[in-house]
């Protein structure tokens, strides 16, 4: 992972007494269905805009340009990055994922509120860039990674050596779980949605 001049470009947009929006970081391992936890949540947490992601891997079937990610070439994603618009990146499963940093700054210091689902590497860095980050990590309902294997074997996209790379990334990120805010279990979408609301809605009560 790595950026440039972004710390010096957050710590300029935000005055010292400034009020800023909630910064709601959820991850997850691949297959996880932490986006669809978040999709399902979103219908009561209406006050928070998703910051879109730019990826350099391939479009899948299911998604919009746009409303899931900015899908872009490396020469444009290098470009990005030369221009410091990124306000984190990382290399996960052999393809690179970042957060424009419009899309989080604009928001947040205008107070309003911003979620970001993203990997756990970003997940560390916005904690860095942002210490009052909300950091919620979503766990399968089993321990390791078999679910996750069979998941992401139903999606039929991806090769087999590409569901090796994700299982070993799982791996490590199911082993980071402490440094997160909290963690929840995804065993019914319904349940799992439903607690991120109580814990969003009890951390932004706590922070008025």
């Amino acid at each position: 992972m790595g950026n440039t001049s972004v710390a010096s470009q957050t710590s300029s947009s935000v005055g010292a007494d400034q009020q800023l929006g909630t910064l709601l970081v959820i991850s997850g391992p691949s297959g996880v269905g932490k986006d669809s936890v978040w999709q399902a949540a979103s219908e009561t947490l209406t006050s928070f805009e998703k910051a879109i992601t730019c990826t350099t891997r391939a479009q899948r079937e299911n998604e919009i340009e746009g409303i899931d990610y900015y899908f872009v070439s490396d020469a444009e994603f290098d470009r990005l990055l030369e221009e410091d618009q990124m306000l984190e990146w990382a290399k996960v499963h052999n393809a690179r994922y970042g957060v424009p940093a419009s899309s989080v700054l604009t928001r947040l210091t205008a107070g309003e509120d911003v979620v970001c689902v993203i990997d756990v590497q970003g997940a560390f860095r916005l904690r860095s860039l942002f210490p009052q980050a909300l950091l919620v990590f979503i766990k399968p309902p089993q321990e390791g990674t078999e679910i996750l294997k069979e998941r992401l074997a139903q999606r039929g996209d991806i090769s087999e050596e590409e569901l090796m790379v994700r299982l070993k990334t799982a791996e490590w990120e199911l082993l980071q779980t402490k440094k997160y805010d909290y963690e929840i279990v995804n065993d019914t979408l319904e349940h799992a949605a439903a607690e991120l609301c109580g814990v969003v809605e009890k951390e932004k009560a706590k922070r008025e």
